[in-house]
């Protein structure tokens, strides 16, 4: 049986991805009740018509489950028999080949393909001396090529796909005799000449043409057709890799050239041997060449790239490094439109060489107390943020760091007081959904004021002009939505009722046009008199939000479909269809628009036509709204992850798992992302590696989503508290509780900040 996206298997494992092989599947699948990601191989039903295929299958099942866990080895966890299949779940790899990253950047840095060449080494090692039962040698890969070494985005290399394995000495009966084994590229000459004699140094000479194409971005042979090939490796000596890339030592090319041999006993007989060699080489080379480090995972590249194409971490440059001025990388930062905004760059560049020893917490404690008494509270805050990492426990640490975090914050609040007013005009403040402004609202706030909309108030209010624009639910027969207006003072301005709660945040349009989903139309009013100017019928409620595009609006529906409509006439312009309702609202960025489903994918669309770009599928349902930065897309799932999808490919660059689900839509703003999850905790992530910087948690589920404006995150929580964080820290500046559970998602703008509340109240926070 095959199984789509989706579909169970064994009423346990929801398949999130699907990859086709030649006779075999590979499915991605999410365990329900452990919400672990495994990888899971069967075979295609044509296969399962095979007795050959199907022993094979459970051959290369036996063997690989014989090689004892390692870390540089993919662990095979279980075959089972479902219904007459066979299912081999594997280890999941968040991360990438060796072959897509070759792809990409070829010759590696020495450095860096020693340090892969190191680790596969002890993996191979291992694999090697891992006897299967009631036998006393070990198992031989036959298979190993670059598309077979993972590359976790930790920067660790496992080995992979045992397909081919066999133990050591032993028959291969199930592979028809004229028929090599592997891929013939990297076949050492005695697989082309007899298979089933492949032994330990058959995977070494594979190892060395790995190694030879990472070090010089070709192989070490070539032909016109397989002909030529094999005569090529059956009789003729490749350069030496230094000859091609002159950054590689001689010693290196001893090394490689070893493994490489044509007889096997003029080979490294063993792994133990090739570590020793390469161990000696690299610690006498240390980065070599290597120009540039990636700050998450230590990857090593002699290339400037804005990001890492392992881990998708920042690329810095290695200190000491030679380069010209224009290599070194600026800091960035995220702007309200979500696009990095370059800085000077800052001195010592973080290397790649390894952690540094802990720093003395006390001493640092001691000289961020110096630095407060003297009044530099910024370069206080740093000192004591150090303190804090070093020693997480020390409560001492961590009330001196809050209590300067605190007067920072008043500092700022200071100095911003001339600054500029801002809108938050839609939901998420603007179409790239990022929950950020420029502008600074900073804590202590008092309440302002506070207007009773009716029974509770789950949706985002928006701000424009100093007017607050706000829906709830009412306990009036017949007439259960209610849409207000509220002006500065908390005062009424005019309100428009439905038959059905509003929990859509409207989007407002240069103080005039007001477009918000009512029951099920997609409604555009005179933001000035609530006066309808026009509507456009959907089948079913709307509680997505909608975003404004030059001429376009677009908002989600409960019947499962994403409109589009003309700005100004209402009229319909196309209409998207997913497979479930529609309640995550759409983010907009030229011309391309992104939107979650309860069909569990996050989709790309064309903004002119709906024309499907790309879909993303995740575990679960996204009902949470993405947010756009800087050409990747970050959005939660009811599978308890964040994920941050590449905008142009729809391919995932890395996602965080939390102990919930996530319905909160994320924030974005000075590199992080934050965002909340039912597991009771605020996050803060890296906005480039998906690493957690931070957790706040709270009394409840979080399902508002934070609005960051001065270095400060505002977010409510079922607990019945407003929060305000220190974006950098976590810590607590400021808190107020309200009169019931905070579902709706705060708003800031021209000195206050605007949030819901389930007691049926909207309330105004503003500066003290």
């Amino acid at each position: 049986m095959e199984f789509n996206l989706r579909d169970k298997i064994d009423d346990q494992f929801k398949v999130v991805e699907k990859h086709r092989g030649g006779m075999g599947l590979l499915y991605v699948v999410l365990d329900d009740f452990s919400q672990k990601r495994f990888a899971v191989k069967t075979l295609k039903e044509e296969g399962l018509e095979d007795r050959q295929m199907i022993n094979r299958f459970a051959a290369e099942a036996r063997t690989w489950m014989n090689v004892a866990t390692h870390p540089n080895v993919v662990q095979a966890i279980i075959c089972r028999q479902i219904d007459g299949q066979p299912f081999l779940f594997l280890e999941y790899v968040e991360g990438t080949d060796l072959q897509a990253l070759l792809e990409t950047e070829a010759p590696l840095a020495v450095a860096q393909a020693l340090d892969y060449a190191v680790q596969f080494a002890r993996g191979m090692a291992h694999v090697h001396n891992s006897a299967p039962p009631g036998s006393s040698v070990g198992i031989v890969h036959r298979d190993i090529k670059p598309a077979n070494l993972m590359i976790t985005r930790s920067g660790a290399i496992k080995i992979t796909d045992f397909g081919l394995a066999k133990a050591y000495g032993t028959s291969t009966r199930l592979t028809p005799s004229a028929t090599g084994m592997g891929t013939y590229n990297y076949m050492p000459p005695e697989q082309f000449v007899d298979a089933s004699s492949a032994d330990r140094t058959s995977d070494i000479y594979s190892f060395g043409v790995v190694m030879y194409q990472a070090l010089t971005g070709v192989l070490p042979f070539a032909g016109a057709n397989l002909g030529a090939l094999m005569n090529n490796i059956l009789h003729k000596d490749p350069p030496p890799p230094g000859r091609r890339n002159p950054d590689v030592p001689p010693d290196l090319d001893a090394v490689v050239l070893r493994c490489l041999a044509k007889r096997r006993d003029g080979r490294y007989q063993r792994f133990e041997e090739v570590l020793a060699d390469l161990t000696r080489v690299a610690r006498e080379l240390a980065r070599g060449n290597a120009r540039f480090a990636c700050g998450g995972c230590g990857f090593l590249s002699t290339q400037r790239y804005a990001t890492c194409h392992v881990c998708s971490g920042r690329m810095q440059p290695v200190a000491g490094a030679v380069q010209s001025a224009d290599e070194l990388f600026a800091a960035v930062e995220v702007g309200p439109d979500g696009e990095m905004v370059t800085t000077a760059p800052t001195e010592g560049p973080a290397s790649a060489a390894g952690p540094v020893a802990a720093p003395d917490a006390e001493a640092l404690y001691n000289e961020g107390v110096r630095l407060r008494e003297g009044g530099d509270l910024r370069q206080a805050l740093a000192k004591l943020r150090e303190a804090h990492e070093a020693d997480p426990a020390s409560t001492t640490i961590r009330a001196a760091l809050d209590e300067v975090a605190l007067a920072y914050a008043h500092s700022k609040r200071k100095r911003a007081a001339d600054a500029q007013v801002y809108n938050w005009p839609m939901y998420r403040c603007s179409v790239v959904r990022t929950g950020y402004t420029p502008e600074h609202v900073l804590p202590p706030l008092g309440q302002r004021w506070q207007y009773r909309v009716g029974t509770w108030v789950f949706g985002a209010p928006a701000l424009s002009e100093g007017v607050t624009f706000v829906g709830g639910r009412q306990e009036q027969a017949g007439r259960y939505g209610r849409l207000c207006a509220i002006d500065r003072k908390g005062n009424l301005l005019w309100e428009t009722s439905t038959g059905y709660e509003v929990n859509s945040c409207p989007a407002i349009v240069e103080g005039r046009d007001l477009y918000v989903g009512l029951e099920r139309k997609l409604t555009c009013l005179d933001a000035r008199t609530g006066a309808i100017r026009w509507e456009l019928l959907t089948g079913d409620v709307i509680q997505s939000s909608p975003a404004v595009w030059r001429n376009i609006v677009c908002v989600g529906s409960q019947d499962g479909a994403v409109y589009a409509a003309d700005a100004a006439t209402g009229r319909g312009l196309w209409a998207f269809r997913t497979e479930m309702g529609v309640l995550s609202s759409p983010t907009i960025w030229k011309g391309s628009v992104f939107i979650g489903s309860r069909d569990h994918n996050l989709h790309a669309l064309m903004a002119e036509s709906g024309a499907r770009l790309w879909t993303f599928m995740t575990g679960d349902e996204v009902v949470a709204t993405p947010a756009y930065v800087h050409g990747t897309v970050i959005v939660g799932s009811l599978d308890h992850r964040v994920y941050c999808i590449d905008a142009a490919s729809g391919k995932k660059r890395w996602e965080f798992r939390a102990d919930g689900p996530i319905e909160s839509s994320p924030a974005v703003a000075g590199g992080l992302v934050y965002v909340g999850s039912r597991d009771r905790h605020i996050y803060a992530l890296d906005a480039a590696t998906g690493q957690r910087r931070w957790a706040f948690a709270t009394g409840d589920w979080v399902q508002s989503s934070p609005a960051v404006s001065g270095g400060v995150v505002y977010c409510g929580s079922h607990d019945g508290s407003l929060y305000g964080l220190e974006a950098e820290t976590g810590a607590q500046v400021w808190k107020w509780d309200l009169g019931g559970e905070v579902r709706s998602s705060p708003a800031v703008s021209a000195g206050v900040v605007a949030v819901g509340c389930n007691d049926g109240y909207v309330y105004c926070f503003s500066q003290r």
